[in-house]
């Protein structure tokens, strides 16, 4: 976890902040990051129900899905403008934003 922590910021120093323009360019840089994090299915993939009798495996992907969910959520913000982070940083879902 420590390591992916030392390239997510690595990376991610490298992004510029989004002002507002070349949107295109800064999304494929975001992009990437992303999948670099491994965190870019929760765009696409639903989060796992977990139902009433739900399994440990079941759990897990629960678990490990709204982690990565915070994780998408919180790195799409952060790699905005100041005025543009405080617009978008009570966005519930990756979705959303």
């Amino acid at each position: 976890a420590a390591a992916a922590m030392k390239h997510m910021v690595s990376n991610f120093a490298k992004l510029d902040k989004f002002e507002g323009v070349d949107f295109r360019r800064w999304q494929k840089k975001m992009h990437f990051l992303l999948s670099s994090m491994s965190v870019v299915y929760v765009l696409t993939t639903p989060n796992p129900d977990d139902g009433d009798d739900a399994i440990m495996d079941q759990l897990r992907n629960r678990a490990k899905w709204d982690n990565d969910d915070y994780v998408y959520r919180g790195l799409i913000p952060n790699g905005m403008s100041d005025s543009l982070f405080d617009s978008y940083q009570n966005v519930e879902s990756s979705k959303e934003l």
